[in-house]
């Protein structure tokens, strides 16, 4: 069963650091055609005839930076996701420019998580005339739960870097014990994530949508038909995904995450496997997730599907019981699931911990107590 009686000091520091810092934010590159960059941090995969996938590469950790995918038009660009920072978003751009002179006409946020729109003003100076997409509640939830989200990360940030250095310069991890290799790259890239974005953070500029999805839009860039979608609450309430009919690719954004899934505390865990399920009636034969590998099956996401119907089922009895969020997490087992996704790394353990099993059941609890 997921929890413990007694944790490190270090590991209670880092969930409380992570309640304000996680909440804005949330392997192997398949062998298939790609353009490699010079950047260690992303690379660039050719995916169908001028569409592109740019896949990060920093390892799975407690901050995150997300993919990106080019939809090459006969005269523009659309863009699916900017970046954690301006500063990767530069770079993400920088790598558009040498496939393509078009500009960019839209770009999608497929939800108001800050990794996904900080980097957002980037585009709107190289190109003034774009127009950003997303879900009608982000005109809600971004100004409100957003500028609350990103308070707390600018607050904490200091206090998680300096412990993560700390932690580094000795040689240990959050729970005392030695660092392994995971962890030791894991923590540098929390480290570099983290920094970039606060010193960002005098100078934020957050763009909302302009352009507003309710359930559906599409429209014809001259080489084929884009569709953006919303198949329910999932992630966020404004979870949208891209989607090519030509060459059945899907953009998941966070509806998908790999290795470990990244429900979060804005999540809607009681409504995300249905969701998923109306995502794969697109029947795609490429997803590009929200972070993480470009999938060519459906079988991770049938994976989550199934973690997020037995906490479902778990939560729903444990509530129906009359148990207290504390009793809750004490009677729903999620170990087949953690083991399935995070194996026995204990840093992957970790992520399980705090992006699924912590956010997801207090999501889970405060929706069923909302329907009473």
């Amino acid at each position: 069963m997921i929890r413990k009686n007694s944790e490190p000091g270090n590991i209670k520091i880092v969930r409380a650091l992570l309640a304000s810092l996680a909440t804005a934010l949330i392997s192997t590159i398949p062998a298939f055609a790609q353009a490699k960059t010079a950047n260690a941090d992303f690379e660039v995969q050719k995916i169908a005839g001028d569409v592109y996938a740019v896949i990060r590469r920093e390892p799975p950790s407690l901050w995150f930076n997300p993919n990106t995918v080019f939809i090459i038009g006969k005269r523009d660009v659309t863009v699916v996701d900017a970046n954690i920072s301006s500063e990767d978003t530069r770079e993400v751009l920088a790598e558009l420019r040498k496939i393509t002179a078009k500009p960019v006409r839209y770009v999608v946020n497929t939800h108001w998580h800050e990794d996904h729109i900080i980097g957002n003003r980037v585009y709107r100076e190289a190109f003034p005339g774009v127009k950003f997409i997303g879900h009608r509640s982000t005109l809600e939830d971004l100004p409100t739960v957003g500028a609350g989200n990103r308070k707390g990360s600018v607050e904490n940030g200091k206090g998680f870097v300096e412990l993560l250095k700390n932690l580094l310069g000795k040689g240990e991890n959050l729970a005392g014990q030695k660092l392994a290799e995971e962890e030791r790259l894991g923590y540098a890239s929390d480290i570099r994530l983290v920094e970039s974005y606060l010193n960002e953070a005098p100078d934020f500029q957050i763009i909302l949508p302009d352009v507003l999805v309710e359930k559906r839009m599409e429209f014809d860039d001259g080489k084929r038909r884009v569709e953006i979608l919303h198949f329910g609450r999932a992630h966020t309430g404004a979870d949208l995904v891209v989607h090519l009919p030509q060459e059945k690719i899907v953009a998941a954004g966070d509806l998908l995450v790999l290795p470990v899934p990244l429900v979060g505390s804005t999540s809607y865990p009681l409504e995300y496997a249905q969701t998923l399920e109306n995502l794969l009636q697109l029947k795609a034969k490429i997803i590009v997730p929200g972070h993480g590998a470009v999938q060519r099956d459906d079988a991770y996401a049938r994976l989550m599907i199934r973690l997020l119907n037995s906490l479902k089922s778990q939560t729903e009895s444990a509530v129906q019981r009359g148990e207290t969020l504390a009793q809750v997490r004490k009677s729903v087992n999620l170990e087949e699931f953690q083991r399935a996704f995070a194996g026995d790394s204990q840093h992957k353990r970790l992520i399980f911990q705090n992006y699924v099993f912590l956010p997801a059941t207090a999501a889970a609890v405060r929706h069923l107590t909302e329907k009473k």
